[in-house]
């Protein structure tokens, strides 16, 4: 009986570690919205469709500005511009907030 309890609450563990690193797919250019402190602090977004320009968050609720790499990748993990045979694709997840219209 012990064990079956120890391995549902591992169970619950797992399944609650991997429901918190889901992303929300995002099928935009992946602008963020630049409202929340978080935004700021990260500073950087990717581009979704376009994997040598990415987004900067300057200031709080003000538009992100758009930046290139010129001749490398922009990586979404490391968020900086790295040499291709370093740049991986990863799946496109959803910023914070988006920019109003």
């Amino acid at each position: 009986m012990k064990v079956l309890l120890l391995a549902l609450m591992m169970l619950s563990v797992l399944l609650g570690a991997a429901v918190a690193s889901r992303c929300i797919r995002d099928n935009g250019n992946g602008e963020p919205g630049c409202k929340t402190k978080e935004e700021i602090d990260q500073g950087y977004w990717r581009h979704n469709f376009d994997p040598t320009r990415y987004w900067e968050c300057t200031r709080l609720n003000e538009r992100a500005v758009l930046r290139s790499c010129q001749d490398q990748a922009f990586h979404p993990s490391q968020l900086e511009c790295v040499d291709w045979d370093d740049w991986e694709w990863e799946p496109v997840c959803a910023p914070l907030t988006r920019p109003d219209e």
